[in-house]
């Protein structure tokens, strides 16, 4: 796992969050439910999402906006925090290794799941396609 930004003191619009993204993982840590988010593009390829982290306390409360955990992108074989965890929440640097893993396990579980796109039609020269 690599950062490829250092941004610091990410928010996102509760709108996003709640409207744009899809729980596709959820982990215990403690008292704090961890939620591993994908923005909802259907245009793009598995490989090509972005990845949001965001506490489930912090989104069910939030009136505004929401400080996500992190955001990532899986790049060349690797997830890579857009949005560091140690930098948004630096008080909790003991638990970024955990947090870290549990991540990068749900992300590269959904993209194994989601990666191949199959299609069901068959293209068939033969048909005759009526012009009116």
């Amino acid at each position: 796992m690599r950062n490829s930004l250092n941004i610091k003191e990410a928010k996102r619009s509760i709108q996003t969050i709640r409207d744009c993204t899809s729980v596709i993982a959820t982990h215990i840590f403690g008292n704090s439910k961890l939620q591993v988010r994908t923005l909802n593009n259907e245009a793009l390829a598995p490989k090509d999402l972005k990845f949001i982290v965001t506490f489930a306390h912090d989104v069910e409360t939030a009136r505004a906006t929401v400080k996500p955990l992190a955001e990532a992108r899986f790049l060349d074989g690797e997830i890579c925090f857009t949005v560091n965890p140690a930098k948004q929440f630096p008080e909790m640097v003991n638990k970024i290794s955990s947090f870290s893993e549990a991540i990068e396990t749900s992300i590269r579980e959904f993209l194994s799941k989601h990666d191949s796109i199959s299609s069901t039609n068959s293209a068939n020269d033969t048909a005759k396609w009526l012009l009116h």
